[in-house]
């Protein structure tokens, strides 16, 4: 046993490394990468932050309309008494708001989250994301806050501010909630951006259709712009706004064209959040996709109390990217998947 691995370990020591086998991100970026990672962790821990590790393998996923998680047969995990698929996380953020529940206070995390089927310019199955809980902030604290993070990792000046409907209107002429799904279609049609009217017959697939083709490459250009108010349709784990319950207390932030975070003023009512749940998973099932167990510990949490809070989640990568001056994540990331 002994030859055999000793020689094993001698022919890897005169064999040179493939090319393909090294980084090819190169390695000041790689630095700067580190570099951001400690400035990131500073910004939160000045401001009491709690930084916390939570799992990327569980029984349960948050239900997403277009997330898939990476399944793991139980098989393969092997835990006594536990059946079914585990998942990937696409995010942390079931088991941050357990946390909360707990009475942590504030906390933040940066760690592996995993999506399926994402590989591209700007996306990898596997990406680094930071996620954050501010407790007891509201609405306009939670966008005051991302902006900080903002100018702190890529020194940029302050962002400007538009509503969803207001950035569609600049960039289509359309007005967003007068504007039908047919409308929506032929406009697409029109503007060559499908062949059919037919493309779908849903408003919400219509909306984020235009929005990903022609609102949001102009955003941010040239400062960092937050995007408030999407449709309540698109509300996710958001609160609705009590003054325009069209739209949901949810925001994100553009910067050059790439999207960078996305927030909540975070959904307290866990009886809201299972009817959400419930019309994910039936989409989910209508659009062809795998089933995703409804019930949730988080559930179990919220009828126990969450703090009122606002919660956001930042591609890491995607912010290492922008302050290298890079064009793709694989510029920023040691090995992406066809390299991992």
């Amino acid at each position: 046993m002994f030859i055999g691995s000793l020689g094993g370990i001698l022919s890897r020591m005169n064999k040179h490394p493939s090319p393909s086998s090294l980084s090819a991100a190169p390695l000041e970026n790689l630095k700067r990468r580190a570099e951001l990672a400690r400035r990131l962790r500073a910004f939160f821990d000045d401001r009491g932050f709690t930084e916390v590790h939570t799992p990327i393998l569980s029984t349960r996923s948050i239900i997403d309309r277009h997330l898939d998680p990476i399944r793991v047969p139980g098989s393969h995990v092997g835990v006594p008494m536990v059946d079914g698929d585990w998942y990937l996380q696409t995010s942390p953020e079931q088991s941050m708001k357990r946390l909360l529940a707990s009475g942590i206070g504030s906390i933040y995390q940066l760690g592996p989250v995993f999506r399926a089927g994402e590989s591209g310019q700007f996306h990898n199955p596997e990406f680094t994301m930071a996620e954050w809980y501010d407790l007891n902030a509201d609405f306009e604290q939670g966008l005051s806050l991302l902006d900080q993070l903002c100018g702190c990792l890529l020194e940029t000046p302050t962002a400007n501010r538009m509503r969803f409907s207001d950035a569609f209107r600049l960039a289509t002429g359309l007005e967003l909630f007068d504007t039908d799904t047919v409308r929506l279609g032929r406009w697409c049609v029109e503007n060559t951006i499908v062949e059919s009217e037919h493309w779908s017959t849903d408003w919400d697939d219509w909306v984020n259709l235009i929005f990903s083709m022609r609102v949001q490459p102009s955003l941010g250009l040239d400062r960092p712009v937050l995007i408030t108010h999407f449709p309540a349709s698109q509300a996710a784990l958001a609160k609705l706004d009590r003054d325009d319950p069209r739209t949901a207390e949810r925001y994100e932030l553009f910067y050059r064209g790439v999207e960078l975070a996305n927030g909540y003023h975070e959904l307290l009512d866990g009886d809201i959040l299972r009817q959400r749940a419930e019309l994910a998973a039936q989409q989910r099932l209508q659009d062809g996709k795998f089933a995703i167990p409804v019930d949730n510990p988080l559930l179990d949490a919220m009828a126990v109390g969450i703090p009122a809070s606002c919660g956001c989640a930042m591609g890491f990568d995607r912010v290492v990217m922008l302050a290298c001056g890079a064009e793709r994540l694989d510029q920023v990331v040691a090995f992406t998947a066809d390299r991992a």
